[in-house]
Order: structure tokens, then sequence, then C-alpha cells
């Protein structure tokens, strides 16, 4: 009997956002989609692996955030493959350019800008990496969270709200590697901090919900943490959540 090597994952994106091309083995699967500029970044990825765009069976999308959704519609529509969204961050796929109607952080960004100028680069940033013009999802599928889906890889979509409604990691334990989004990342630019932490209230819609979403990825046992911001974590999950949930949200 023939047995499926375990995902390997590859980084892509840039020095302020991630997103990844992981290799199931039987197919292809991008979490997260980044930004439209990063376009090039991923079909240099795909050839690189000796892949074509069509072998990508499907986005799993985080959440419903521009920096995570830039490439979602043309991947879809070059390759066929299957977007997936929590329920709750499905209006924002539809809609992204009216993001505020269905998002809205606990905190203005302008504290975080007075006391830290510096903090707006990457707001900027995104801006200017096309974060104002994502497309529409034309055609998606959802999930509820908590359930395994039935893509390459087997990944496990766990719920963890708080960053925005929909908020959902991705976890591949027969690789042992948890893509966390937003949910928990090693570094915060606008809060200014590095390290597993949650991201500041500026870009939070819930913060005791964020809060309460590091109690259930410490449930794991996930060696890699690979997040939507920042380096990835290898001292294992629930060591990420405990240290991002002692250090609270700014």
């Amino acid at each position: 009997m023939s047995t499926v090597p375990a995902p390997t994952s590859h980084r892509l994106g840039d020095r302020l956002v991630n997103f990844y091309l992981v290799d199931t083995g039987s197919g292809l699967v991008l979490v997260d989609a980044g930004l439209p500029a990063h376009w090039n970044n991923l079909l240099d990825a795909v050839t690189r692996l000796g892949h074509r765009l069509t072998d990508i069976a499907a986005v799993l999308i985080t959440h419903g955030h521009p920096d995570h959704t830039g490439l979602a519609e043309r991947v879809r529509a070059a390759s066929g493959a299957q977007v997936w969204v929590h329920e709750s961050d499905a209006p924002i796929l539809t809609a992204p350019r009216r993001l505020g109607k269905v998002w809205q952080p606990e905190r203005s960004v302008l504290p975080y800008a007075i006391r830290r100028p510096g903090s707006l680069r990457a707001p900027l940033h995104l801006a200017r990496s096309g974060a104002l013009r994502v497309p529409p999802v034309r055609e998606f599928h959802t999930f509820r969270g908590g359930e395994q889906l039935d893509l390459p890889g087997s990944p496990l979509a766990l719920h963890t709200p708080g960053h925005t409604n929909g908020s959902t990691s991705f976890l591949f334990p027969g690789s042992s590697v948890a893509f966390t989004g937003d949910a928990l990342v090693t570094h915060d630019s606008v809060g200014g901090r590095t390290g597993p932490c949650l991201i500041c209230r500026a870009f939070t819609q819930d913060s005791r919900a964020a809060l309460d979403s590091l109690d259930r990825l410490a449930e794991h046992d996930i060696r890699t943490v690979l997040p939507g911001h920042g380096d990835p974590w290898t001292d294992g999950l629930a060591a990420a959540a405990r240290q991002a949930a002692a250090a609270g949200i700014c």
C-alpha cells in the first residue's frame, strides 16, 4: 500500500503578509490568498514546485480581510479551485469593498499611530499592494467550524473568532501544522509586538472572543504555527497560545 507524504508548506507573501501553498501529495491547497500584488509570487512558487495553477484544489480563507483574500477570485477563476470560508465571514467575500458594514474594530488606529507613527506603514503597504481593489469571490463554499474538510490533506477547520466573527484556524494534524491566520500571530506591526500575540484592538472585532479562541487553540497538540503575520513558531501551538494569552491584547 502506498502512503501519501505529509503535507509540506511554502510561505508566500512579503515582509508583512503571509499566505501559504501546501503540497499535500494529492493536490495543492492555498491557505489564504494574499494581496493582488502577490500574483507573480504565487505563480513562481507553483512553477518552482513543478506544478501548474490548475493543481490548486482549494483556497482556505482564515478570515475575510483583504490581505487574506486578495487572489482568491483570480485563483478560483484560473484553476477551478474551491474557495472555503466560515459562514460568518462569507458576506465579506461577496462585497470586500463594503467591509465596514459587517466588521468594526474595537478601537481606532489613531492612538497607535500617535504612540508609534511607524505603525501606519503596514496599512499603507496593504493599500499600495491592492487591498482596496480586491474583487468579490463569485463562488465559494462555507463551513460552520469544527469539521474536517473533505479536501487534500484533510484539514480541520477550527473556528477561532475574535479578529473577525468567522476567523478560522486550519490544522493539518498529519504534518503537525496549524495555520492560524490572524487569530494568533507572531508580529503585530501596528501594536508593535513580536512573538506569539493577538493583533491589537484597532484590527480586532471582539477581544474577549479572541482570548477565548486562544484557549481553544491550546487544546491541540500541534508542533508548528504558521501565522498570517510574522515568522513561524516551532515550539508548539499550545505554548504559543499560552504566551499570547499571557500578553493579553493591546
